[in-house]
């Protein structure tokens, strides 16, 4: 049975935090949240339960701290007693949460559910696309916010329960990337890429199964190719699966996974493990992305973008392909030290329509979509 909150005055907002990196997704929905008179929020920490992923119970805690965002533990109150009337999801696979908070379980103590998209998603196969909408916090959700038309057209063709529930508010995590200029980069960051010119790498951990990786391929090209160019600096980001997934595939143990990282940093590869993104998209020049919601989202920059394509693997679904046609694509070495040479000597021929298609990709670019996603949720649980 659900509760009625309404005699309080307010309705009960919950938030389900997993992971660090995703917090940006729903950073702006909460601050609207806190900020509004007529909604309660509570962040409800949960543990991130994947196999390739070393999920630190202290180490979420602390982010949240950091951030000065209150919170509660899953393990540590009365989930039925809380009265929520509404609960957002910031994942989709119900197997990386406690039992009570998959959504067959958890619905059943609120009235509405919604979910924001973990992830920019621009990843092929048909398999992938029951993962990114056919899951049942997707197809049982009250609202999914996303953003764009573009995306709202992807439900329609692949979600089994079509698009009705899907509102095109702009994604929050896009908020923090609408005034990028005026974020304040970390100055260690700074000082180590110094007066070169910096260069995102974002690989992903898939180097088995759908292949969307080019780690295996493109790393040492990739490597070497800055080593000749020193006027360039890396800052390495790899999808936070990538490290546990070398191990897990008996690649290097934990001792040779902090081996490669001192070597790499010897080399003068900065590698870059801050929670928030938008420290390496402020201080980079241009991007080097794998399949992943970086090939989509580092569009709204302006800046260079080249996709590394694995032809081995799932490649791209419909808007990942529309995007990669203002992106420049390498699948070896000479494409690589292409890029770079163009990028050193200030040449960008596909910048103008590039910049042009940011509005096609992120509707209401403006840093308020968060606060329409909150808007929308009000209305439900009016």
């Amino acid at each position: 049975m659900h509760k009625d909150n309404s005699v309080k005055g307010k309705r009960r907002l919950a938030i389900l935090y997993q992971l660090p990196e995703s917090w940006g997704n729903v950073r702006t929905l909460w601050e609207a949240a806190r900020d509004d008179a007529d909604t309660e929020v509570v962040v409800v920490l949960l543990p991130f339960i994947h196999n390739d992923y070393q999920w630190k119970r202290e180490v979420a805690q602390a982010h949240l701290d950091e951030m000065g965002v209150p919170f509660v533990a899953w393990d540590a109150f009365d989930l039925h007693a809380a009265g929520f009337d509404a609960v957002i999801y910031t994942s989709p696979y119900d197997e990386t949460r406690p039992p009570a908070y998959r959504f067959a379980n958890l619905r059943q103590q609120v009235r509405y559910t919604a979910y924001i998209p973990y992830g920019l998603e621009v990843g092929g196969g048909a398999h992938n696309y029951v993962y990114q909408y056919g899951q049942p916090v997707i197809t049982g959700a009250s609202a999914v916010f996303v953003r764009s038309e573009g995306v709202r057209e992807m439900f329609e063709r692949h979600c089994p329960t079509g698009a009705k529930h899907v509102h095109v508010t702009g994604h929050p995590r896009m908020d923090g990337l609408a005034n990028l200029e005026q974020f304040p980069v970390d100055p260690t960051l700074l000082q180590a890429i110094g007066d070169r010119r910096a260069v995102l790498w974002n690989a992903h951990f898939s180097i088995d199964g759908d292949l969307w990786s080019t780690f295996d391929l493109l790393a040492a090209p990739i490597f070497d190719a800055f080593a000749r160019r020193p006027d360039l600096a890396l800052i390495f980001r790899p999808h936070p699966l990538l490290w546990k997934k070398l191990i897990n595939l008996n690649i290097l143990d934990e001792a040779g996974i902090a081996a490669l990282k001192q070597a790499l940093q010897a080399r003068g590869v900065i590698i870059d493990e801050h929670t928030d993104h938008r420290h390496a998209f402020a201080a980079s020049d241009a991007l080097l992305s794998d399949v992943g919601s970086f090939l989509m989202e580092y569009l709204a920059t302006g800046k260079p973008v080249l996709y590394l394509h694995n032809p081995d693997g799932l490649g791209l679904n419909e808007e990942g392909s529309s995007v990669v046609r203002h992106y420049q694509v390498a699948s070896g070495a000479a494409q690589i030290e292409q890029f770079l040479d163009q990028l050193r000597d200030g040449q960008d021929q596909l910048g103008e329509t590039r910049r042009a298609a940011i509005e096609q990709f992120f509707h209401g670019f403006d840093g308020r979509a968060g606060q329409r996603a909150l808007d929308v949720l009000k209305e439900l649980m009016a």
